[in-house]
């Protein structure tokens, strides 16, 4: 027996053969910077990338100095943007340079698979922006996502490894009916301001590109309705430096959203993701404290 093992792993290291163990599983250290959280991941088993941890994009995001000086350690077939194709975030707009379509090894036993967009200036504290709807488990293509606000990792499983986790989780069911498809939940939101009670529903973008708590889009019908139904709300008005309004908040004293319950958190309503469909955006304020899994296969999201 011990014989036919080093013959078959022979046979493995001669034509370049390599098996993923099911339960081997890429862990990513998260740090929080500006708000956001970032990792550091090889690419490729060639380069080291750092990424911004994102689900409120469609497709990665890649800025062009890293692009241009690591073009041939990413494997990747560049087409170069004619004309003027701009992308919006979050009400900054950067110009698109290049755009890809192909796939991406991160750490070991992970993938990336999708479009990728170059952005000219995007990227001024991280390199790339990946979008963890997908990202893969390379052992069974699964796209199971555990994401660790506690000891601030995130993971990725395969089916098998999902299947030796607890249980005990809050569930809500994920969909894709919105714009460009991203992640989200249907969810009614209740929250309390002065011991008054407000409740709306609707769905809710899961978007981890979102810095607060949750916003509201002004643009929504439900949002409108419900704007005009509460008149005695007191939303504070937040400028930016041209004095531009950009945001409405309020700081409501308790929440309960996808069957949580949280305390004092700030609500915002804004104008500047004029193309989303949802009723609001959830951001890591949700998440974080918590261990969520996505599980974008079976389009659950699991919490606790």
């Amino acid at each position: 027996m011990r014989t036919v093992i080093l013959f078959i792993s022979m046979l493995l290291f001669c034509y370049g053969v390599s098996a993923v163990n099911p339960f081997d599983i890429d862990t990513f250290k998260l740090k929080k910077e500006n708000g956001h959280y970032l990792f550091e991941a090889s690419i490729n088993n060639k380069i080291n990338g750092k990424f911004l941890l994102e689900s409120g994009i469609h497709v990665m995001l890649m800025d062009s100095l890293f692009a241009i000086g690591n073009e041939k350690d990413l494997g990747l077939d560049f087409i170069e943007i004619k004309g003027n194709e701009k992308m919006n975030l979050g009400g900054k707009v950067y110009n698109i340079t290049h755009k890809a379509n192909g796939t991406m090894r991160l750490g070991n036993n992970t993938q990336y698979k999708g479009e990728i967009f170059v952005l000219s200036n995007y990227g001024s504290y991280y390199d790339l922006a990946v979008p963890i709807q997908n990202i893969f488990h390379m052992e069974d293509n699964s796209r199971i996502l555990k994401l660790d606000m506690r000891d601030s990792v995130f993971q990725v499983l395969s089916r098998e490894r999902f299947n030796t986790e607890s249980h005990n989780y809050t569930t809500a069911d994920i969909h894709y009916d919105t714009y460009m498809n991203m992640p989200a939940v249907r969810s009614s939101l209740s929250f309390e301001i002065g011991g008054e009670h407000y409740t709306l529903f609707g769905d809710f973008v899961l978007d981890l590109g979102n810095a607060a708590f949750l916003f509201l889009l002004k643009q929504s019908s439900v949002v409108e309705d419900f704007l005009r139904n509460n008149p005695n709300i007191k939303w504070q008005k937040a400028y930016n430096k041209k004095g531009i309004l950009i945001a409405e908040a309020i700081s409501a004293d308790q929440n309960t959203l996808c069957g949580r319950t949280f305390g004092k958190q700030v609500v915002a309503i804004t104008a500047t993701l004029p193309r989303f469909t949802s009723v609001g955006s959830i951001g890591l304020k949700f998440f974080e404290g918590n261990v969520s899994i996505f599980d974008f296969d079976e389009s659950v999201l699991y919490s606790y």
